[in-house]
């Protein structure tokens, strides 16, 4: 049942994961970008609200200045574990839904025993600008 509310064609996300890879490339013009790597194709997903029982924000700070960012959960299929799992720092692009467009990070990756979905915590952040 959670699996038939994940993907695009059923009210969700599609999405890539993606992970830095620690290399950097040289484009044309001689400045140096961060190479990215896909650690799953085009899978289902589904963007919830915050987990039962679970902090909704996280402490940050950005420059100076201390800001809570709100912490969601991303459902994927209980079988998504391309490469090597999903990891703490993956970034989530959403490619099809209501939320095209919008660049996730996994909080945490750990996976639990006996579940129906693979649930993650995720905050929003900007899409990294060599993803353009």
């Amino acid at each position: 049942m959670a699996a038939a509310r994940m993907g695009a064609a059923n009210g969700g996300s599609d999405v890539v994961v993606r992970r830095s890879t620690g290399e950097f490339e040289t484009n044309p013009d001689g400045f140096q970008t961060p190479e990215w790597a896909d650690v799953t194709s085009v899978v289902p997903f589904r963007l919830g609200g915050a987990n039962r029982g679970g902090a909704g924000t996280r402490p940050a700070t950005i420059g100076t200045t201390e800001v809570s960012l709100a912490v969601r959960v991303g459902s994927f299929p209980h079988d998504v574990d391309a490469g090597d799992g999903l990891q703490d720092g993956d970034y989530i692009d959403i490619v099809a839904g209501e939320n095209e467009g919008l660049v996730l990070l996994v909080v945490e990756g750990d996976w639990q025993d006996q579940a129906t979905a693979r649930r993650v915590p995720v905050v929003t952040v900007q899409r990294p600008e060599e993803w353009a």
